[in-house]
């Protein structure tokens, strides 16, 4: 099952981001073990996910057998927007965030399900466009069937 996350979902919704989060940034940072944050970091992200649910961040969440599998993030940038915001009056910009899904079950195609449904529910919710950052070579062919364009790479500083 595929749903757009309500507040019944809350804990899974965090707990997937929190593995997303200790796997990714495990793979970034050399020598360095981000698991020790994981009570912390969850708590801290389930009161800012439950502030701004539905609200300017949407989360797709699919479960199998009623075990939360995948999610991925739409976080509406509404703090400064993007100029791609003239072309339509009253659109929003956003952002996808948290694309996850436990690594038992990655391969089957879960993922590009998820992303249709929270892209097909952003059209509704009058986005006009949607930007990305991944750093997961084998999840680039996803959003390119999803009609994503590459433009730009990211980089990350630490102080």
């Amino acid at each position: 099952m595929i749903k757009i996350a309500d507040i019944s979902d809350i804990e899974d919704v965090v707990d997937l981001r929190v593995k997303q989060q200790i796997e990714d940034w495990n793979k970034t940072s050399l020598n360095k073990d981000y698991s020790k944050y994981e009570l912390n970091f969850f708590q801290m992200t389930k009161k800012h996910i439950l502030t701004r649910l539905n609200k300017s961040i949407y989360f797709a969440i699919m479960y199998i057998k009623n075990t939360p599998v995948a999610i991925c993030g739409l976080e509406e940038l509404n703090e400064l927007p993007q100029i791609t915001a003239c072309e339509q009056r009253n659109s929003r910009s956003g952002n996808l965030v948290s694309v996850y899904t436990r690594p038992e079950h990655r391969g089957k195609g879960y993922q590009q399900k998820l992303l249709k449904k929270l892209l097909e529910f952003a059209k509704l919710q009058r986005f006009a466009d949607i930007t990305l950052t991944t750093n997961t070579s084998d999840a680039k062919h996803i959003y390119e069937k999803l009609n994503f364009k590459y433009i730009s790479d990211k980089y990350y500083r630490k102080f």
